[in-house]
């Protein structure tokens, strides 16, 4: 019963967990409408993303945001089954404008409130679908969830949906921040990730990228194959014996490099993301390589923002072999987006998991800015 899905349940979701104000209408994992209006304009400037005035953008697109989802979804309020909203984890600021909507809506229209944890709508953002009705997924157990966001980086044994344990994480940075902040280095801009992707992209078959060994350490080798000019980077945590991630050390050693070029040109910039993007993902294939051989998972799925990266996406299919690997049939369900939050929602429904029926009950969902699985 928890892996079934009633696709009749027709949920407005909601996630102000950072700086997206996003509401879906979804039909079981079905999505009817997504809207996500980006804030990028507003924190370029600042090189990252703002609290306070994340927080009032949400305050002030919220309403017309939740309007515009209904409207695309032809769906009325008096028609849904149940208004869904991200507890956490967030920014604690941002996230209380989408829970004080959520209340507001579900006791207006007298619907359920359910609570998600934003990490379950990454892991189970594969499941969306498209806006037509298919067979009922036939999901296998146990599965294993690859989560690579600008926050998190972890692995989580699925038993079945809703029975989670997280068997590897990050000990400091995500690997979705060692890329923004390495991109910056390189002067690419805010948000610079998807730009070290870009670039590694178009300039990928110009290097020799190899894996060699240093005494204790694991490196990747970066080759010119025209200049020759030669680029080491750690892959971290490469021998530990865990199936944890650290990205600070890569960070690090990527400043270091780049300190050593008196002039940035455009080759040597495509050169480094290159060699970096290869090293950031190969620790997340090294780790989930080792996930797979200890756990025997019958399925990888796959969620968060740098899931985006169709190198990550074939290298992760690589390392899966013949496993069945799921992820989101649109990059607007990689990042934070409310589809995802409305899809975990209805699995919680089934499950009568995080569901609120009494108003006097709402004020029990508070925002949980370190909620983990």
């Amino acid at each position: 019963m928890q892996n079934q899905l009633n696709k009749q349940n027709l949920i407005l979701a909601i996630d102000t967990s950072c700086d997206e104000t996003s509401v879906a209408v979804v039909k079981g994992n079905i999505v009817i409408s997504n809207l996500l209006p980006s804030q990028i304009d507003l924190h370029k400037q600042y090189g990252g993303v703002v609290p306070s005035i994340a927080k009032l953008a949400h305050q002030e697109r919220i309403d017309s945001v939740v309007s515009e989802a209904l409207k695309k979804s032809k769906i009325t309020p008096g028609q849904l089954d149940a208004i869904a909203v991200t507890k956490g984890p967030g920014l604690a600021i941002a996230l209380e404008i989408g829970i004080r909507k959520a209340k507001e809506l579900a006791e207006k229209f007298n619907k359920p409130l359910v609570a998600v944890n934003h990490m379950e709508g990454h892991l189970l953002s594969g499941l969306a679908e498209r806006n037509v009705e298919t067979e009922d997924q036939k999901l296998q157990f146990p599965a294993l969830g690859v989560l690579v966001s600008g926050g998190h980086t972890e692995l989580v044994l699925v038993e079945k949906i809703g029975k989670y344990s997280k068997v590897g994480e990050t000990l400091d940075d995500s690997c979705g921040e060692c890329f923004d902040k390495c991109g910056r280095m390189l002067g690419l801009g805010y948000p610079a990730g998807p730009a070290i992707s870009k670039f590694a992209k178009e300039h990928r078959t110009n290097i020799k990228l190899e894996i060699v060994h240093k005494n204790t350490s694991t490196l990747v080798k970066g080759t010119n194959i025209k200049t020759g000019k030669e680029y080491l980077l750690p892959i971290a945590m490469y021998n530990s014996g865990d199936l944890n991630f650290s990205y600070s050390g890569l960070k690090t050693a990527f400043r270091d490099l780049v300190s050593k070029f008196s002039d940035l040109d455009s080759e040597t910039i495509k050169d480094l993301c290159v060699v970096f993007e290869h090293a950031a993902l190969m620790q997340v294939t090294h780790k989930l390589e080792k996930a797979i051989k200890k756990y025997s998972p019958k399925e990888i799925w796959l969620g968060g923002g740098v899931i985006a990266s169709v190198r990550l996406r074939n290298l992760v299919r690589s390392s899966a072999k013949n496993l069945t690997v799921r992820y989101p049939f649109s990059n607007k369900l990689t990042g934070d987006n409310a589809a995802m939050i409305g899809v975990v929602a209805s699995y919680c429904l089934n499950q009568n998991r995080e569901v609120y029926t009494n108003p006097k009950d709402f004020e029990k969902i508070d925002r949980e800015p370190n909620l983990t699985f």
